[in-house]
């Protein structure tokens, strides 16, 4: 009787078989492990800010006496309405129909030079005019109005980060990467009103830009060379 030598099932696995029984076995695993964590909110949020600085627009709006406006004043409204003006800056002084002294001649005088100081200040886009207003005495005031755009740190950065502007240094601090930096951008914007993708300029500086732009064009005009590093002098 001859004996034959026998091995156990497992081991008749071979090549491209045992290639299979490797892949169903570790995608079984898998399918194992993923029910497991069903239960289980895969999703961190970001530590990024994801939202824009903000551009806030709002009437900015003067009431004052007319003896307190002087040159400062007028330099100080000019400073405000060139950073942070857009549109027509809108002028009133009122008077008194019924007296002698705050009279429409007076009132006239007087926007007449408030603009002329203003157009030196390098404010050009006024709307001027007087309005009567009665029983109000000799006194006249002047009224301003004008769109104004302020600049802002982006939604939901409502703290600088751990370090700046005196806040303490910690442990799990919370904070977006990235507020920080675009906090000091706003602050120094020099006109907030160019984040919304337009100027504060009138027709007269329109119509001059365009000009500037064609007019080598027309001319026929060479380009001058541009000046500065250069790879090659070809």
């Amino acid at each position: 009787m001859k004996l034959k030598n026998t091995k156990p099932a497992c081991n008749k696995i071979k090549g491209d078989n045992l290639m299979k029984f490797i892949l169903n076995a570790t995608v079984a695993f898998l399918s194992m492990s993923l029910v497991g964590c069903g239960d289980r909110d895969l999703y961190e949020p970001t530590t990024l800010h994801d939202t824009q600085i903000q551009v806030q627009e709002e009437m900015q709006t003067y009431d004052v006496a007319l003896y307190e406006v002087d040159d400062a004043f007028i330099g100080g409204l000019a400073r405000h309405y060139t950073k942070h003006g857009g549109g027509a800056m809108d002028l009133i002084v009122t008077y008194d129909p019924k007296s002698y002294r705050n009279t429409a001649m007076v009132a006239t005088n007087k926007i007449s030079d408030i603009v002329s100081l203003l157009r030196d200040s390098g404010v050009v886009n006024v709307n001027a005019g007087i309005m009567p207003i009665k029983v109000q005495g000799d006194e006249a005031r002047l009224l301003i109005t004008y769109n104004s755009f302020t600049a802002h740190a982006p939604e939901g950065c409502d703290e600088m980060m751990p370090g700046m502007s005196g806040r303490p240094v910690g442990r799990g601090a919370e904070y977006k990467l990235g507020c920080s930096i675009d906090t000091l951008i706003a602050r120094q914007i020099a006109k907030p009103q160019h984040l919304l993708g337009r100027g504060a300029t009138g027709d007269t500086t329109d119509g001059r830009s365009v000009s500037n732009i064609v007019e080598l064009y027309r001319t026929g005009a060479e380009n001058k060379e541009l000046g500065g590093e250069s790879v090659t002098d070809e």
